[in-house]
């Protein structure tokens, strides 16, 4: 997910990826993003949810069916 964050942002600030000025990481646990809504082989499927956070002048949201949507902040 960490990769079509960065994909997301650069698209809305019309830039590559590798000139986004902020880091990922400094935003949010990468790992944890990368792991969140993967299913486990001890628990149940996690198919529902979002994940809500600040980055790059952004407000990303990205949801269990591994969808990112980026938003102006504010909106």
């Amino acid at each position: 997910m960490s990769e079509k964050v960065l994909e997301r942002v650069a698209e809305a600030k019309d830039t590559d990826p590798s000139e986004l000025d902020e880091p990922l990481f400094a935003a949010v646990n990468t790992d944890s993003l990368d792991k969140i809504f993967s299913s486990t082989q001890s628990g149940p499927t996690r198919d529902e949810g979002k994940v809500r956070f600040p980055y790059a002048g952004f407000t990303v949201i990205v949801t269990a069916q591994k969808e990112v949507e980026v938003r102006e902040r504010g909106k």
